[in-house]
């Protein structure tokens, strides 16, 4: 009988609690550290630091960062060693987290694209892959042997022997359930709930994490942009579709407030026909095959693969649009209206200290800003709008495997600091 392994989630609030990991956790945000910036960023004691790296040196977690040249850290002369001694001026030894100690997998399935990247023990990518598929044609085994498949391609491109693999992430459009590791819904597949975390975690021997491909953008562009994580972040991704993470001081909470399903709040219940089965939603009047779909039934374009259109079949609506083509114009003067709508679902609901809005789709945000900006001030209390910082980042869909990436680091280094405690 095949025994699922405990689940990474219990330690979910050890890192902040133990010593070590709070120490990992600094390393992570900030990079390369002396053991004297260690103990002021994580309010440890000098000897209590050099007695935790020490451990976690010798468990390989760590090293000493390679440096043309030693530095000098300010006040650090002053700074107690282990044995008591006093430190007077010494050149400071650099460490950060050994990116030999493991490799991290990140696999995004979304409408007709699998893209797979595989990562070292510092977050560093090492290869990357795009397979293009038609996705809605795979059943629930096929899906599995699929993303097994991509990650053995990727051990393999990398020589990375199994044993070294400390974790696996998914992210995927649609309805996911990161606690118990099921897809749930996704426009991206014809089946529906589905368990994909455990046949993977049965293949490779390591813990499955799951999210929403918006929690996954929420928590690469936080990282990128420290400020964003503070608070409550509510990020919502326009592309394929429209969905929004949620993460809390730079961390995804599973679970139903990780990830919403924003772009089927509806518009208009006579609306125009959404990939969810029902009419009227954000996601049909803002999505980019909502738009080129629209775009067809006045232009002569050719029909999208699964109704997706490519990354070059919408630059070239936004580029007739931009040249002067009204129609197309007023399509994206319409998606603009939607996307204040769900802005403004957002902000009334939970009050975010930031809102960012992100993804492929924010390319086209000059000829959606006008209408945009006009709606908002109309649907949200003006004191609520002035609460909230709202952020445009056009994200690329590397962006994606990118939080995975970090979101899987994140609960390895918690299961890993369970066991050095």
């Amino acid at each position: 009988m095949n025994e699922q392994p405990e689940p990474l989630r219990r330690a979910s609030s050890l890192a902040r609690g133990s010593n070590p990991g709070r120490l990992v956790e600094v390393l992570r945000r900030q990079g390369p550290l002396p053991r004297v910036e260690l103990a002021r960023s994580t309010g440890l004691s000098f000897p209590a630091i050099s007695a935790i790296t020490s451990k976690l040196m010798a468990e390989d977690l760590l090293c000493e960062a390679e440096t043309d040249a030693a530095t000098l850290w300010p006040d650090d002369a002053d700074e107690e060693d282990a044995d008591g001694g006093r430190r007077r001026g010494r050149p400071a030894v650099l460490l950060t987290l050994n990116p030999e100690f493991g490799r991290i997998i990140a696999v995004s399935l979304r409408m007709n694209l699998v893209e797979t990247l595989i990562a070292d023990f510092s977050g560093s990518a090492l290869a990357q892959s795009r397979l293009e598929l038609a996705t809605r044609a795979l059943d629930a085994s096929a899906l599995c042997e699929l993303v097994i498949a991509q990650i053995d391609a990727m051990l393999e491109a990398t020589a990375t022997p199994r044993h070294r693999l400390l974790g696996i992430g998914m992210a995927l459009q649609g309805i996911v359930d990161g606690d118990t590791g099921r897809h749930l819904w996704s426009p991206a597949l014809s089946i529906t709930d589905v368990d994909l975390a455990n046949p993977i975690r049965q293949a490779f021997g390591v813990e499955v994490v799951m999210a929403n491909d918006a929690v996954a953008v929420a928590l690469s562009l936080a990282a990128a942009e420290p400020a964003l994580a503070q608070g409550l972040t509510a990020t919502i991704m326009v592309g394929h579709g429209v969905g929004m993470g949620i993460i809390v001081d730079g961390e995804a909470r599973w679970g139903a407030g990780a990830g919403s399903e924003i772009g089927h709040v509806k518009l208009a219940l006579n609306g125009p026909q959404c990939r969810c089965g029902q009419r009227g939603c954000i996601e049909a009047h803002l999505a980019d095959y909502a738009l080129y779909r629209d775009a067809r039934t006045f232009l002569d374009l050719p029909p999208a693969a699964s109704q997706q259109p490519s990354e070059a079949q919408m630059a070239l609506l936004r580029d007739r649009a931009r040249s002067g083509d009204s129609r197309l114009e007023h399509l994206f003067q319409q998606a603009g209206h939607a996307l204040a709508e769900a802005v403004a679902t957002t902000i009334s609901v939970l009050r975010p200290h930031h809102v960012i809005l992100a993804g492929p789709g924010l390319q086209a945000f000059d000829m959606m800003r006008s209408v945009y900006e006009e709606r908002l001030d109309q649907a949200v209390l003006p004191w609520l709008l002035k609460s909230t910082a709202i952020y445009v980042r056009p994200s690329e869909s590397a962006t994606i495997v990118d939080g995975m990436v970090r979101r899987t680091l994140r609960v390895v280094d918690r299961s890993l600091m369970e066991t050095t405690e």
